[in-house]
């Protein structure tokens, strides 16, 4: 166990004041000597009054200083001295040779005063500290101190009434001495308590203020050992004595101090850089803030302008963070934001020139970059991206994240902090348009800026006049060549663009809610469409409709669900809803409103299998009817052999799972071949039709069934 700078010098004082000690009763003989009346006189009083002053100091350290942070050890140690401080003072008052002085029995009020003094002094203490300290009101102090000097003034006055009385039997004779050894006992056993008690119980971490007050109370233990000792009142072994407990003195003021002034003021001043540092810094990744970047980015700009020089601003961010958030949580999301900010400070090596503008957005800075190096900044940035090819760990699993990253240059493209961070997060955007890509900003990003904005204006009109509409594709079963399920497919019917598809906006709608409400009309229109399609008499088909994050996690989703099959009339065993494999990533949430799902009597198909996250062990525990391949593994399937490995492989082990298999994007006979030789049940793609209106996929399925 390592032993800390205070606790290597508690012990060298206990110790010192040991071998002190040890090394006067071993040199007694020699020592040892009676002091003069007058001498002992003059120095006893000087050290009693040194006392009192030190514990009326303890008692304004406890009384005036920090009492918001008033503790009840702090308070009643406070109001403890204050009568010691009480009785030193007029042990020193009444002592031979002093106005006061006074006989009671066969002993005097100076010894009376000072081992009254000791044994409130040495049991207070020890009451005081063997229980855990806590908080206490500032109005606490007044009834406390008031109480204890109440009480000290009491007794010292029954104690001046004693010397008027002719005898009394516990102080005269061998009642006397009998008395005296039990309380100097007392005393000594309380210290040594004490000491005990305090080392026990801060066994675990042991503050300073405790380690000092234990040094005190090793110097009242041997002080008192010291007056045991003495044989006479004027002798070197008292006055060993009493320097002895004006050390305690010394080091029980100076733990109080500790307590009272020290570490409330550290304590202040740690929460006020602490408050500093969070002013400037991200919580968080602990990366400096958009205030800082703001104060650091204009000194930048400044000194470019002085040089003649550029800078360069990167602005990055971490493409689909908000899907990790919402299928993994909000915690792993900050695990990873951690993660990512810790890759980032090592390559970028100064740590003065990264900064986190809030969520999941990275600002890097780049003073001093001459006009002919602007290629090395895009270099820079390439670099940058390769540094996210490898995954991250977290826990026990592997993810892979892509950034996209946009550029701006002082002055080129802004000579302000906000120009400058509004046109890096400009060329931010566009680059995320592909994702994984960086782009430097140019004019013309402006100008998709504000279509990107006014596109979200007007969805939220196209919400309220309802403009979207559905095409649907067929899946065709391809044992029977029979079609058995439609799968509907959202677009907008833009009053001044036309129709477009949901690339261009399903994005949006991610990002600003919009894809709640916009996800529960395409359930509703797809069930009504479907029930239209039975009444009308055509066989009964599976509705497939996409779930997005978002609404996979809504609240009360199965409710919703239900809802709108009821409202619609469509029975629940001819709609399928298509997740996606990121959605599966918080297993037990996936598995518990799958199976939710389920006992509505819907179908459920994992959409785009192969690119996400999903793990083969947890695989057979979530309650799926289907797996839907990928189109990324469909188009080159008879010319690589790796997407025809990967197909292969996903419909063998569908089989063992007794799962259905459906292949996305099929556009020719030898793809068609090929996935009905590996027994993949169903295809949807443009060899049978592309994503139509519902009219003219009546007609076409009618025409259909006419030719087969």
């Amino acid at each position: 166990m390592s032993i800390n700078r205070a606790e290597k010098i508690t012990i060298w004082i206990a110790f010192i004041a040991i071998l002190t000690f040890i090394l006067m009763r071993i040199l007694h003989p020699v020592l040892y000597q009676t002091i003069p009346n007058h001498a002992y006189l003059f120095i006893h009083s000087g050290i009693e009054f040194i006392s009192f002053a030190v514990s009326f100091t303890m008692l304004v350290l406890g009384w005036l200083f920090f009492v918001k942070s008033l503790s009840r050890q702090r308070l009643l140690t406070a109001a403890l001295f204050s009568i010691v401080g009480l009785f030193d003072m007029l042990h020193a008052l009444t002592m031979e040779g002093m106005p006061f002085f006074r006989f009671v029995g066969d002993t005097t009020l100076s010894l009376l005063f000072a081992i009254t003094g000791q044994l409130i002094g040495s049991v207070g203490l020890f009451f005081i500290f063997r229980k855990s300290d806590q908080p206490i009101s500032a109005g606490r102090r007044l009834p406390v101190v008031s109480a204890a000097l109440g009480f000290g003034w009491l007794l010292a006055g029954l104690y001046f009434s004693l010397a008027e009385w002719p005898s009394i039997y516990l102080l005269t004779g061998q009642p006397l001495v009998y008395m005296l050894t039990t309380v100097e006992t007392v005393i000594i056993v309380a210290y040594m308590l004490t000491i005990g008690t305090i080392m026990y119980r801060n066994r675990n971490e042991q503050p300073q203020a405790l380690l000092t007050i234990i040094q005190s109370l090793v110097f009242f233990l041997l002080a008192n050992l010291q007056f045991v000792l003495s044989s006479n009142l004027h002798d070197t072994d008292m006055l060993m004595g009493h320097i002895y407990k004006l050390a305690g003195y010394y080091f029980l003021m100076k733990g109080i101090y500790f307590v009272t002034i020290e570490e409330p003021f550290k304590e202040q001043k740690r929460s006020e850089s602490r408050i500093n540092f969070l002013a400037y810094h991200d919580d968080l990744t602990g990366l400096s803030n958009r205030r800082l970047l703001t104060e650091r980015l204009n000194a930048e700009i400044q000194l470019a302008k002085q040089q003649d020089n550029q800078l360069a601003i990167f602005l990055l961010d971490i493409d689909r963070f908000k899907t990790i958030n919402d299928a993994l949580g909000h915690t792993f999301g900050d695990q990873m934001l951690q993660a990512v900010s810790q890759r980032l400070r090592h390559a970028v090596g100064k740590p003065d020139h990264l900064f986190r503008m809030g969520g999941d957005e990275f600002v890097i800075l780049l003073p001093e970059i001459e006009a002919a190096e602007e290629n090395a900044a895009q270099k820079h940035a390439q670099s940058l991206m390769g540094l996210f090819d490898a995954p991250f760990v977290l826990g026990e699993a592997e993810y892979h994240v892509t950034i996209s990253l946009g550029i701006s240059f002082y002055p080129r493209d802004g000579e302000s902090v906000d120009l400058l961070l509004k046109n890096a997060d400009t060329a931010m955007y566009s680059a995320k348009v592909h994702r994984n890509e960086f782009s430097s900003y140019t004019p013309d990003m402006n100008m998709k800026a504000h279509d990107r904005l006014r596109l979200e204006s007007d969805l939220r009109r196209a919400l309220e006049q309802e403009q979207f509409m559905l095409a649907y594709q067929p899946l065709v079963n391809l044992q029977t060549g029979k079609v058995v399920g439609v799968e509907a497919l959202v677009r907008w019917h833009h009053p001044l663009r036309g129709l477009l598809p949901p690339g261009e906006f399903i994005p949006l709608t991610e990002e600003n809610g919009l894809i709640l409400p916009l996800g529960e009309w395409v359930l509703r229109a797809a069930c009504l469409q479907n029930k239209a399609w039975q009444d009308a008499g055509m066989t009964p088909i599976m509705m497939s409709v996409n779930l997005s994050m978002r609404q996979f996690r809504q609240h009360q989703l199965v409710d919703r669900i239900k809802s709108i099959l009821e409202q619609t009339g469509m029975e629940p065993r001819y709609l399928e809803l298509e997740i996606t494999e990121s959605m599966t990533s918080d297993v037990e949430f996936a598995t518990e409103t799958l199976a939710s799902l389920k006992k509505l009597g819907v179908q459920i198909s994992i959409d785009d299998f192969g690119t996400g996250y999903s793990s083969l062990v947890y695989l057979k525990r979530l309650p799926i009817d289907k797996l839907k391949i990928d189109r990324s593994f469909v188009n080159e399937l008879t010319e690589n052999g790796s997407d025809a490995a990967i197909v292969t492989t996903i419909t063998s082990m569908a089989k063992h799972l007794k799962l259905k298999v459906t292949a996305e994007g099929v556009e020719n006979d030898e793809q068609l071949h090929f996935l009905r030789e590996h027994n993949c049940e169903e295809a949807q793609g443009y060899y049978f039709t592309k994503p139509i209106p519902a009219n003219l996929f009546e007609n076409w399925y009618r025409h259909r069934n006419q030719i087969a």
